[in-house]
């Protein structure tokens, strides 16, 4: 029997509200693989939520990777997501020095804004802190907004020219990520989309889908999750990127026909069989 891979996830979990973890482990593991989570914070609910309580888990993190390192873990894949500090960053800088070997993948979403803004916590003092993971990427998955903070040039609002997001891909390209993915690009036909490049083939392309109305928290989370899925599966990079845009696309189509409120999450537990479907 082929050995299972393991991946850790290094993100916060939110008990409501399907976002980072509890999108992530259910996703990743449901395509085969074992998750190892570290959780960075364990919420009440997820921020979109009024009046939710948060344990911060800073000071463990450390103890966490010292043990599993101790006994001998090894990972194939570590995907990384929202961290909430600077010290967060430091911990997991150590982290992938200690456990990212030459054919460990390593995906970094660096979770830092959205709609032109810092979310609540973060500043640009923790930008740079973000380039450095992200230049020990394998794949990055930035949104525009964060894409715009690392390649240091002013955020601006959708919709998007395609030579903006040449320049963005251009500059991102410089921080020495092999892999590059741009996600939520509004075109100005009103489609949404995402842009990719592969330093490996020297090609970039540029996807894109109708897109439905109104904000849908956690679709991020559900696209790197497909993502690190698909490219662990052993799909090609770009093929990997068309499924995981497939698949989330597939999740908020069925979350904006639900009632249930947003802030909840994308419905994509009803969905997750046709990504079981092509990977496995």
């Amino acid at each position: 029997m082929e050995k299972q891979k393991k991946i850790a996830l290094i993100n916060d979990m939110s008990c409501i509200g399907r976002c980072s973890l509890t999108a992530g482990i259910p996703i990743i593991s449901a395509c085969g693989f074992h998750c190892v989570p570290m959780p960075t914070g364990i919420f009440s609910a997820q921020s979109e939520f009024d009046g939710y309580v948060c344990a911060d888990l800073t000071d463990k993190m450390q103890s966490f990777a010292d043990h599993w390192k101790n006994i001998g873990v090894r990972f194939d894949a570590i995907y990384t997501g929202y961290l909430a500090s600077k010290n967060q960053a430091e911990t997991v800088k150590r982290f992938l020095i200690d456990f990212k070997k030459s054919d460990t993948f390593c995906i970094v979403d660096p979770v830092m804004g959205d709609n032109g803004e810092f979310y609540s916590g973060i500043d640009e003092s923790f930008v740079e802190e973000m380039r450095f993971l992200c230049s020990m990427a394998d794949i990055i998955t930035p949104n525009v907004t964060e894409a715009e903070m690392i390649a240091g040039i002013d955020c601006t609002e959708a919709p998007y020219s395609t030579e903006h997001i040449k320049e963005l891909l251009l500059k991102l390209r410089n921080l020495g990520t092999p892999r590059i993915v741009i996600t939520g690009i509004e075109s100005e036909d009103g489609q949404i989309g995402c842009a990719v490049y592969d330093s490996f083939t020297r090609k970039a392309n540029m996807f894109f889908t109708p897109k439905s109305e109104g904000r849908f928290p956690g679709s991020g989370d559900v696209f790197a999750a497909s993502l690190v899925s698909a490219v662990m599966s052993g799909k090609e990079f770009t093929e990997a990127v068309q499924i995981a845009m497939t698949f989330t696309c597939d999740c908020v189509e069925k979350t904006a026909l639900s009632d249930e409120p947003r802030n909840f999450g994308l419905s994509f537990e009803p969905q997750i069989h046709k990504l079981i479907k092509i990977l496995l």
